[in-house]
C-alpha cells in the first residue's frame, strides 16, 4: 500500500472508530442516565396525578403515558446490567482511535520512497484495525445513532479525517433523524394548511 493509500484507508477507519467509540458511550449514556429521567418523569406524573383534579381525558394520557415509560424502562434494564461492558469497549476503542489518529500523522511524515517504513504502519494499522474488530458490541441500544452522532461531531476532534473525507451534511445528521424532521415538518404544515382553511371558510362562507 503507498502513502497516499495508506493514509485514506486509516482516515476512513478513524471514522468506523471514532463513531464506534462514542455509540457504545451513547448505549453507556442512556442505559446509565436515563432510568433516573423516567423514574423522575414517573413520579412527576404520578404527583400531578394525586394533586389536582384533571379531566378523564387528560387522566388517560398521563395513564398511557406512565405505562410507555414503565415498558421503555424494562427495555433499558437490559443494557443496564451490562453498562460497565460497554463503558470499557469505549474507553479501548477510544484508545484505538487516538493511536490511529497518531499512526495516521506518522504516515504523513514518512517518506514516500522508504517501503520498509510504510510496511510497518500497514502492519500497524492492521493490528488497530484487529483490535477495534474484537471489541466493539455489535448489540446497541435504540437511539444510541442520534446520540453518537452528536457525540462524534461535537465532542471529538475529526480534522485529520476530513483531509481525507470531507463531511457533509448528511454525514453529520442520521438519516432516521431526518426523515423524523421531514414528518414533523409536514404535520406542522398540513395542520397549519387546515387551520387556515377552517378558518377562511368559517369566515368568509
Amino acid at each position: 500500500m503507498d502513502k497516499n493509500s495508506l493514509l485514506k484507508s486509516i482516515a476512513l477507519k478513524g471514522y468506523d472508530v471514532g463513531f464506534g467509540a462514542k455509540k457504545h458511550f451513547a448505549t453507556y449514556d442512556l442505559a446509565a442516565k436515563a432510568p433516573n429521567l423516567f423514574a423522575l418523569g414517573t413520579l412527576t406524573a404520578g404527583v400531578i396525578q394525586l394533586a389536582f383534579e384533571i379531566e378523564d381525558d387528560i387522566n388517560k394520557i398521563l395513564s398511557v403515558f406512565l405505562i410507555f415509560i414503565g415498558i421503555v424502562t424494562i427495555f433499558i434494564n437490559i443494557f443496564s446490567d451490562r453498562k460497565k461492558e460497554y463503558e470499557d469497549a469505549g474507553v479501548k476503542i477510544n484508545r484505538i482511535y487516538q493511536d490511529l489518529r497518531n499512526l495516521y500523522f506518522s504516515v504523513q511524515g514518512a517518506n514516500e520512497t522508504d517501503k520498509e517504513e510504510l510496511e510497518r504502519h500497514e502492519t500497524e494499522y492492521k493490528r488497530l484495525v484487529g483490535e477495534f474488530n474484537n471489541t466493539g458490541i455489535t448489540h446497541q441500544m435504540m437511539f444510541s445513532d442520534w446520540y453518537a452522532h452528536y457525540k462524534f461531531f461535537v465532542q471529538l476532534e475529526t480534522d485529520w479525517i476530513e483531509e481525507q473525507r470531507p463531511f457533509k451534511f448528511r454525514d453529520k445528521v442520521p438519516l432516521a433523524l431526518r426523515w423524523t424532521l421531514y414528518a414533523i415538518g409536514a404535520v406542522v404544515l398540513i395542520t397549519i394548511v387546515t387551520i387556515v382553511v377552517l378558518f377562511v371558510q368559517n369566515t368568509f362562507f
